[in-house]
Parts: C-alpha cells; structure tokens; sequence
C-alpha cells in the first residue's frame, strides 16, 4: 500500500501554474507607442499633402471607389455636432485608459490596436489645436469620400480599426479565459486523493 500511495505522489503538476510571458514585457507599450507615433504622422503626411493639392484649387479626384474631397470639419466624428473641446477631453481620458491597460496586456495584437486608437485619437485633436480657428473649435481635414457615407480621414480609420479590434481581442480573451477555468475545474474533479486514506 505504501508503493501505491508514493505513485500517487507524482501526479502531474498544477493547472493553474502561471505560464511564463511569451516577450519581454517592454515590447508591449514600445509597440503601442511606435504604432501610435506611425499612425499619427501617416495622418498628418496626408492632411497637408491633401491640402496642399487639393484644397487650394478646389479639385476632387475620382479614385473610381472613392474620392479625394477636402472638407473642414469643426463638428464632431463624421460630421455629427459636438461640443467645442469635448473630443480633446474624450482622447486625454483615452490614452489615461491605454496607459492604465499596459501594465495588463500581454498581446501584441492588443497593443497594436491601441496604437491605432491613440494615434488616431491624437491626430484628430492635433487639428483641434493647431488648425483654423483655433482651439478648441480648430476644424479638422477630412479627405476620404465614399460618397455614401461621412467624409473621415486616417485618423477616423484607426480609431474605428482600433476599437474594433480591441473589442474583438476582449471578447475572444474572455472567451479563452472561461475555457481556462472550465479545464481547471474539470482536472481539480478528477485529480486523485493524495492524502492518507482514512482507518
């Protein structure tokens, strides 16, 4: 009995024994930031070029699916109303979110679509600073024209890409997770008795 008891000794480890991270753990907000910073300088590059070329002379080019019209927006996202200095509150709360997130994220994925938020985020508030008639009513350019849908800019595409999938990411983790906890508690029920039976 004493040789039966000893082999049930070695049973194979824990479940819940945390798994070691995948990267070192700086790569997750240098990623954030570096698509961040790409994505914010990808927005501003077009809004001059798209300036520049198009607005001075009035021009809109037909791209077959799409078309290249400038606008000044000092409204809200895609046209809707909104209150003057709002959105640059809105996008001062969102990378305090973001920054609070890091520290718990552990997926690159995750991290790249904050990126494309605060990039986004920040691009569109850049035009509230900087741009005619000043903060906090600077109206932003907006460039992109469907025809059948509000004209948006890079920076409306990576808040809307980024938020998309960060939703997607939270759901599929929760998802993982609840599995995860349905394995734990299915290997807890049929682990064997390892204490001394009784006499």
């Amino acid at each position: 009995m004493s040789h039966a008891a000893g082999s049930s000794d070695t049973a194979a480890p824990h479940p819940q024994t945390p798994t070691p991270r995948s990267h070192p753990g700086w790569l997750i907000p240098i990623t954030t930031l570096g698509v961040g910073l790409i994505w914010l300088l990808l927005d501003q590059a077009t809004k001059v070029l798209v300036v520049h070329a198009l607005e001075a002379e009035g021009r809109v080019v037909d791209l077959a699916f799409i078309k290249l019209n400038v606008i000044r927006n000092s409204g809200g996202a895609f046209g809707f109303p909104g209150v003057p200095g709002l959105f640059v509150v809105v996008t001062a709360v969102v990378l305090f979110l973001v920054i609070r997130a890091l520290p718990r994220t552990d997926r690159l994925s995750l991290a790249v679509s904050y990126g494309l938020v605060c990039g986004g985020a920040v691009g569109n508030v850049m035009d509230r600073l900087f741009r005619a008639p000043g903060f906090p009513s600077g109206a932003v350019v907006d460039f992109f024209d469907l025809t059948w849908w509000p004209i948006f800019n890079i920076a409306d595409m990576g808040i809307v890409a980024g938020a998309m999938s960060i939703a997607l990411l939270m759901t599929v983790m929760e998802r993982e997770e609840r599995e995860a906890e349905r394995a734990r508690s299915t290997a807890d029920s049929v682990r064997p008795d390892t204490g001394t039976p009784g006499r």
